[in-house]
């Protein structure tokens, strides 16, 4: 795994939202599954410029890709356990952090440390955590 981080330029925040926008810009409403799956490899390709750099290796865009649907898959699971979930919020709090965590582990299959840090955002990927606002909802503003 290349420890790097020199991929190439990379997207600014403007330039990102721009690309973002333009992207989701004349999508009809309804698309197919298809065509739903097309724009999130794009919306992945976007971060990565924006990221990491516009000079990332095809190879392991792909590899990003076929980690990001993994943890899709682990999402959408939580999705379906997140109605029964909802009655023990910290079961539910639990197993959304460890989504977090398998997250950071399929991405680290692809990535060096450095690139993982800058691809996620974070400072310690390893600790990457879900925020959760544990006050009661009546003191929330």
């Amino acid at each position: 795994m290349a420890e790097a981080l020199d991929h190439g330029p990379r997207l600014s925040d403007s330039e990102y939202e721009r690309r973002m926008v333009k992207l989701h810009e004349g999508l009809p409403p309804m698309t197919s599954r298809e065509a739903e799956r097309e724009v999130r490899r794009r919306e992945l390709d976007i971060l990565i410029d924006h990221r990491l750099g516009t000079r990332f290796p095809r190879e392991r865009r792909d590899a990003l890709w076929e980690a990001q649907q993994r943890v899709e898959r682990k999402r959408i699971r939580l999705g379906f356990e997140a109605v029964a979930l909802a009655l023990l919020p910290r079961l539910f709090e639990r197993r959304a952090n460890r989504l977090a965590g398998a997250a950071v582990r399929e991405y680290g299959k692809v990535l060096s440390e450095p690139e993982l840090r800058r691809f996620l955002d974070v400072a310690h990927p390893n600790e990457a955590v879900l925020p959760f606002d544990r006050r009661p909802p009546e003191s929330r503003s």
